[in-house]
């Protein structure tokens, strides 16, 4: 299906067919008919960035050449009858599927408060020490043996425990699990550059994802930090863009346990493991015992 997207790096329709009817062929390809009005909608997802090429004739013969590929490919699937195939009804119901999905939360998102700059601002004011550009970073660790000891530790992390009292109960560093894994202050270029890459690049109160150090796994947290407040009229646009995903986010899961409880759900968990097992894990579907004689 690639190819039927090939066009979308083009350039605008309009400067070619500006005077054309609106039921008008563009290009006709055996009894393959492609409108002018097909193609307007077609055209309706062209990215901002595109739309500079509009003016090159380089452009418009390149559009001509796409029109062209995709309308004879058509006609020959066509004349192959693959739309008669069971393959090509599978992928029609899949992708209506996903465009009723698709139209949905267009809708529904149409509703959602749009976050503004007075909401970032706000935002920004009260999470000052979100922004801070570290010079200086406090760390605190856990160290355990491996990914199982690991994951009881982010399972503790999740339910809302102190980091601190984590890494007295289940930290094997000595020298640090009394003191609830604080390791002081440091500077850039103090730690190792795989600790620096991943510790300067948390903010304040965030956690790192476990890293292999000397046959252990590593887990910081920055309890501090030092530097200089970035300003925001640099990142307001980055910001208002995190705020809105953060807040389509929170909708989208909130709607998805509404309509979890508007619409019966039933989970298969027999059939669904013996699908997994015999393409994903490689297995055989698990085969009911025998009684022996």
């Amino acid at each position: 299906m690639k190819y039927l997207k090939i066009f979308i790096i083009l350039l605008s329709f309009s400067l070619i067919f500006a005077c054309s009817k609106g039921d008008e062929v563009v290009v006709k390809a055996g009894s393959s008919k492609l409108t002018k009005k097909e193609l307007q909608e077609d055209l309706k997802s062209l990215p901002p960035q595109t739309k500079v090429f509009l003016p090159s004739p380089e452009g418009v013969n390149r559009l001509k050449d796409e029109l062209i590929k995709r309308e004879v490919l058509y006609e020959e699937a066509k004349k192959k009858d693959l739309a008669k195939s069971e393959e090509f009804k599978r992928r029609v119901e899949e992708f209506k599927k996903i465009t009723l999905i698709n139209m949905l939360l267009e809708q529904e998102l149409k509703n959602l408060p749009q976050v503004t700059e007075k909401d970032a601002k706000d935002y920004y004011e009260k999470n000052k020490d979100q922004f801070i550009k570290p010079t200086e970073i406090r760390l605190s660790q856990i160290v355990v043996k491996n990914e199982e000891e690991a994951k009881k530790v982010y399972e503790k992390i999740d339910k809302g425990e102190d980091f601190g009292n984590i890494a007295k109960e289940l930290s094997k560093d000595e020298k640090t699990k009394a003191s609830g894994g604080d390791i002081g202050f440091f500077k850039k270029g103090q730690l190792s550059p795989q600790i620096e890459n991943v510790a300067f690049n948390l903010k304040k109160g965030q956690i790192s994802m476990p890293l292999n150090l000397n046959g252990n796994l590593y887990i910081f947290k920055v309890t501090d930090v030092k530097g200089t407040a970035v300003e925001f009229e640099q990142i307001k646009e980055q910001l208002t863009e995190q705020l809105r995903a953060k807040k389509q986010q929170e909708w989208f899961n909130s709607y998805i346990e509404e309509l979890k409880k508007k619409h019966k759900v039933e989970v298969n968990e027999k059939a669904l493991q013996e699908i997994l097992n015999q393409n994903l894990i490689g297995g055989k579907p698990e085969e009911t015992p025998q009684k022996t004689k």
